[in-house]
């Protein structure tokens, strides 16, 4: 039997979503990033609540407070799904100095949930909350065949970001890290306090993952 073997040159050839070939410098790579997941915490509970054009102006303004967190610390890769925000900073600076401007971009998103709360109960309507989870580590980077849109990243790195922010819900806390992404953020914080808000590792089991992992659930939703 006649076996065929893949050839990335040869895949460089295949049509993309739009019938145009793929670019070799368009072909999928393999790198380090750090991944960020942010998620509105009870949003079936919101929405039942809510008629269709109040779901959608809801996810309206989470998009955009979202992404000028995003933008104000230079994500790479911002996309939205859903009432779920994934960005990604890749490593072309040390992955270090990216890990400790996403764990920024987490508390400027948490600053900015406060100031939209705080309107929103102003406005007799209920506060918004986000479980955050953060992992830095090897990623695939590219943009699937047959899918519109720009490039997104994929692999075990992302799961396990998506994976801590559900266990926002477990420590009943804000921000989770994996310890990778603490001891990265370590190597250039210094003395600054942001560290000082994950005091303990605790060892979890994720979802769908054979391992353990050690993670540290922040005990505050705020730093400066």
């Amino acid at each position: 039997m006649h076996q065929h073997r893949f050839n990335l040159a040869q895949e460089s050839q295949w049509p993309g979503a739009a019938g145009e070939a793929w670019q070799p410098g368009a072909l999928p790579q393999v790198t380090s990033a750090v991944t960020l997941f942010a998620d509105i915490v009870g949003y079936t509970e919101h929405c039942e609540t809510l008629g269709p054009e109040e779901a959608y102006l809801l996810l309206c303004d989470f998009y955009q407070r979202t992404s000028h967190a995003t933008t104000m610390h230079n994500a790479a890769i911002v996309d939205h799904f859903g009432d779920t925000l994934l960005a990604v900073w890749k490593a072309n600076v040390p992955l270090a100095a990216q890990a400790f401007r996403a764990l920024r971009c987490a508390f400027t998103i948490l600053r900015e949930m406060e100031c939209w709360s705080e309107w929103r109960r102003r406005s007799q309507l209920d506060a918004v909350r986000v479980g955050i989870g953060i992992h830095a580590g090897p990623v695939m980077l590219g943009r699937l065949a047959g899918r519109n849109g720009g490039t997104s990243v994929f692999g075990d790195t992302v799961n396990i970001a998506s994976r801590l922010e559900r266990q926002t819900r477990r420590f009943g806390a804000d921000i989770v890290i994996s310890e990778d992404l603490f001891r990265l953020v370590a190597e250039v914080a210094g003395d600054t306090a942001i560290l000082g808000l994950f005091p303990r590792t605790v060892c979890v089991n994720l979802t769908g993952r054979a391992k353990p992992l050690d993670v540290r659930p922040a005990i505050l939703g705020r730093a400066s």
